[in-house]
């Protein structure tokens, strides 16, 4: 096959278990390649995680996951699709060889694909990672996929001393959320503060998923995940402190603290409590801190990755079917 894709199919999943970032994501690149005239499929194992605005059940293809790889093949072909774009919390390195194999060429979203070859990977973090011969890749801050509410964002403006927190660790359940909130509560340093908290169920109704982007814009201080939702957070240049949840989330949140975003904390780490209590209370009266840290986020993401692998997966080579095989 050779030419332009004209019809892409993107996969991904959500939920408390996996959290909602390969949903966020791909609703982002979906959109942008919608607006760029491409007509795009989604592939799930969660309906009940999806985009608010992906309302075509015509394009919307239901996965059953004990037996994903016997059917995602022949519903790929039957779809015309001409590029897939597989965003999985454990990417089948199989499944992925034949997709490529026998109906189109592949790229895969995120850091953590396994023994998987794609035609092209797509990293999610703020700094660039090493080049992999076996692995044609995009990397770095200019191709974090953001929905467009992030894109060309005015400068945070900071308040002296900081008046308000947002707590949230993204769609993954865990009680970190209840340990932080109460180490916050009980620090009088932060009583005066307004703490808003939000929980897997505050972030998720039904088909619905309910963007934290207002509450970003309007926090001074955050105490986020490793996920997407710290990307949007440099959007918005809101300093935060990073919490990981999860294996995959360390790399990046060292990049957060390494590149001057905001600061982590490693809840494995003893005193945890004790930790974000001090860290919060200092970055709380530290005006010139906080500022330091919002406009290195903002000059670093833009928010138009979603635009930028849009356009590039729209002049994708589709000759490249099997390229590496």
């Amino acid at each position: 096959m050779t030419g332009s894709p004209r019809r892409i199919a993107l996969r991904a999943d959500g939920g408390g278990d996996i959290g909602l970032g390969h949903v966020m994501r791909c609703s982002a690149l979906a959109r942008a390649l919608i607006r760029a005239g491409v007509e795009i499929d989604w592939f799930t194992t969660t309906p009940t995680v999806l985009p608010d605005w992906l309302d075509d059940d015509d394009h919307v293809h239901i996965l059953d996951e004990e037996i994903e790889a016997d059917l995602l093949t022949p519903m790929l072909v039957a779809a015309g699709s001409d590029l897939f774009v597989g965003d999985w919390k454990n990417t089948p390195a199989d499944l992925v060889a034949q997709i490529r194999t026998t109906v189109c060429p592949v790229v895969l979203i995120g850091g953590f694909t396994g023994e998987a070859v794609a035609d092209l990977h797509v990293r999610q973090g703020f700094a660039e990672t090493d080049p992999d011969p076996q692995r044609p890749q995009l990397s770095g801050a200019d191709w974090l996929l953001l929905d467009d509410a992030y894109a060309g964002l005015p400068a945070k403006q900071i308040a002296q001393p900081a008046a308000n927190i947002l707590v949230s660790l993204g769609g993954t359940a865990t009680d970190l959320v209840d340990r932080i909130e109460n180490s916050i509560r009980q620090s009088p340093a932060l009583s005066g503060l307004e703490l808003n908290v939000r929980r897997p169920g505050g972030t998720r109704d039904g088909r619905t998923l309910l963007p934290l982007h207002d509450a970003l814009l309007n926090a001074d201080l955050a105490v986020l995940a490793g996920g997407t939702t710290l990307h949007e957070a440099a959007a918005t240049g809101l300093p935060a402190l990073c919490v990981p949840i999860v294996p995959h989330q360390y790399d990046r949140a060292r990049q957060f603290q390494r590149l001057g975003l905001g600061l982590m904390i490693d809840p494995e780490k003893p005193c945890f409590e004790r930790r974000v209590t001090e860290t919060m209370e200092a970055l709380a009266t530290d005006a010139e801190r906080r500022v330091r840290m919002a406009r290195r986020g903002q000059t670093l993401v833009d928010g138009r990755g979603a635009d930028r692998l849009a356009r590039h997966l729209i002049e994708f080579p589709l000759s490249q079917q099997g390229a590496s095989q």
